[in-house]
């Protein structure tokens, strides 16, 4: 698995089902001590470095998570981001062909425009932003390749990173909120918000049924990102009233955003047998695993 120091990664080491070995990837970031014996550094963009840790570790299927995750950074450099997320695809893909693995890609909502909800996977790509033309750049590949390989498209992952590690809505929305600051989260941008165990029990359960092919993962709630903002409140008893709503083109960064990705998710539950989680539930399954601040 590559990116295992991500919020997905470190879900997927957690969650990993008995039985697999498995052996995980950082760049950056070191992951914790308890678990530095089960990771690798790697540079997924060095095609060299990708094949001889790939001979060397002989893997029956690789999950690549490994990404800059950021859409700002897309947006200012696409061509630097460019080699990281259709560099480093095309470098893991051909080290796949080369030992015979199956590949579990994770892409993103963002391979669409927003304007035509809900969308399933037969759904026509366009995006908004170049985060998301990479991502289909990315996926084009895959589909291209030949290789036997699932497409994963998560939405709005929410969940306990690492500690020190890439926070997510739901971790900005606390910092702030338990310090008593005030938020501002969009009216009128929607999503489906993925408690990240959800996420990865389907990816868990795509690699153990050997499947292939593009699968839409998604929490059960469409809802807007102020009432996500103060669905978190409430579930962390925090203030409701400092979550501020407002229209998401005074808060959002550099990048364009989709107004409306909302997922079909009846494949999810047909084929890989996984019941997406609401929010109110994810979110007091979130807080009942806190790990209390020493």
């Amino acid at each position: 698995m590559t990116g295992g120091t991500g919020l997905l990664g470190k879900t997927l080491l957690e969650t990993a089902p008995e039985g697999w070995d498995v052996v995980a990837t950082f760049y950056n970031t070191p992951p914790p001590m308890a678990w530095r014996s089960r990771f690798q550094h790697l540079d997924v963009r060095d095609a060299s470095a990708v094949e001889s840790l790939m001979d060397a570790v002989r893997p029956t299927v690789v999950i690549h998570t490994a990404s800059v995750g950021s859409v700002d950074e897309a947006e200012r450099s696409p061509e630097a981001v460019r080699r990281v997320n259709v560099g480093g695809t095309q470098a893991v893909g051909q080290a796949c062909r080369e030992v015979g693995a199956r590949l579990i890609f994770i892409s993103s909502n963002a391979v669409f425009d927003g304007t035509r909800p809900p969308y399933d996977e037969a759904s026509p790509l366009g995006a908004v932003n170049q985060y998301g033309l990479l991502k289909i750049e990315a996926e084009t590949w895959v589909r291209a390749s030949g290789l036997p390989a699932v497409i994963i498209r998560p939405i709005l992952m929410y969940g306990w990173p690492w500690p020190g590690g890439r926070e997510n809505v739901v971790t900005r929305w606390l910092s702030r909120l338990e310090g008593g600051h005030s938020v501002e989260a969009a009216e009128d941008l929607y999503s489906m918000p993925l408690l990240v165990t959800n996420c990865a029990e389907a990816i868990w359960a795509a690699a153990h049924q050997g499947r292939t092919g593009t699968f839409h993962l998604a929490g059960a709630d469409r809802v807007s990102l102020v009432e996500f903002a103060r669905a978190t409140a409430r579930a962390f008893d925090c203030d409701e009233e400092l979550v501020q709503s407002v229209p998401h083109g005074r808060m959002t960064g550099f990048a364009p955003r989709p107004v409306d990705t909302s997922f079909s998710t009846s494949k999810m539950e047909r084929e890989l047998g996984v019941a997406p989680l609401g929010v109110r539930e994810g979110l007091a399954l979130l807080q009942r695993t806190r790990i209390p601040a020493r």
